[in-house]
């Protein structure tokens, strides 16, 4: 599409996912890493230095295919402070040209989150961009207090949506640096968020009550390939609590956005096996459906049975 906005390719810090960037034209590539104790330990197995040097490399590599690139920290808020501004420096020192922070399971509060963004955006040159997700309903609060500690970008959605309870919604941040902040330098039409919102809402078929934190029906939802075998994994990595504290269930959805690693779980639930061939096949169909939010016990069977048979 022929946009005035700058398009930015997300993916992990792989060569595979860098290359696939290049591909496609895009200028922008955002990378992500994850820093905490438990991103290095249970979704990556590696220490300090070995992360480190990941993330080196993935910069590099990007910033040779000419690409201009971001940086993320994923689980920043959670990842020791001393080693996370090694990771921006890191980050600026090998061609990063923006630093993001990411609060992967919202568990910030707006006052920690003006001291960290303010000593990042103090050690390192680059712009810092930040990423806050709403699992406590703080999401908001927290990217203005980002920005008054010197953060240049923040990300939000439409309506918030995002994983679990979503991300910081734009209504909220735009309507407050506007009112609030008195920023209208940027001349935003506040009279298309009402538009923007009815639009999304009927194009997603969405309830905004699903994604409310601790009481919605998406609170504990997870739904990203890499959320998904992260929580099969070890829970604390895409979760600040334990739902149970709240009586609440855990599910990992199946559909468009799912990986091999939730089929394959949700398959062994049910008594059911693919080997990796057939998985790569079931996960093809079942992301040939654009639309379908979670797939049934019956489906899936129904799906492993039309694979085994052709």
């Amino acid at each position: 599409m022929d946009l005035k906005a700058k398009k930015i390719v997300h993916g992990r810090s792989s060569k595979s996912d860098i290359n696939d960037a290049r591909v496609l034209g895009v200028d922008w590539i955002g990378i992500f890493y994850g820093t905490s104790p438990s991103s290095r330990k249970y979704k990556f197995n590696v220490n300090k230095t070995q992360c480190l040097s990941q993330i080196e490399n993935a910069i590099k590599y990007a910033k040779d295919q000419g690409l201009k690139l971001r940086f993320t920290a994923e689980d920043a808020s959670r990842t020791e402070e001393s080693f996370l501004i090694e990771v921006a420096t890191l980050a600026q020192k090998s061609g990063a040209d923006r630093f993001s922070f990411a609060d992967t399971v919202g568990c910030l509060t707006p006052s920690k989150s003006k001291r960290i963004i303010s000593k990042i955006a103090y050690e390192i040159d680059i712009p810092v961009h930040v990423h806050f997700h709403n699992d406590f309903g703080m999401g908001t609060a927290n990217s203005l207090s980002a920005l008054e500690g010197g953060a240049q970008c923040v990300d939000l959605t439409i309506n918030g949506l995002g994983e679990r309870c979503g991300i910081a919604p734009l209504a909220e941040v735009i309507t407050a640096l506007v009112s609030i902040y008195n920023k209208k330098e940027n001349y935003w039409n506040l009279e298309l968020i009402p538009v923007l919102t009815d639009l999304v809402n009927k194009i997603c078929n969405f309830n905004s009550r699903f994604n409310q934190p601790i009481i919605g029906k998406n609170a504990f939802t997870h739904k990203a390939g890499i959320h998904s075998k992260g929580i099969l994994k070890n829970p604390l990595t895409y979760e600040a609590f334990s739902p149970q504290i709240v009586k609440r269930d855990r599910k990992i959805l199946i559909n468009k956005f799912s990986g091999v690693s939730a089929l394959k779980s949700k398959l062994k639930n049910i008594n059911l096996e693919l080997t990796k061939e057939e998985l790569g096949l079931a996960i093809a169909k079942i992301k040939s459906f654009k639309t379908k939010n979670d797939w049934s016990k019956e489906e899936l069977y129904l799906l492993v049975e039309n694979i085994k048979e052709s």
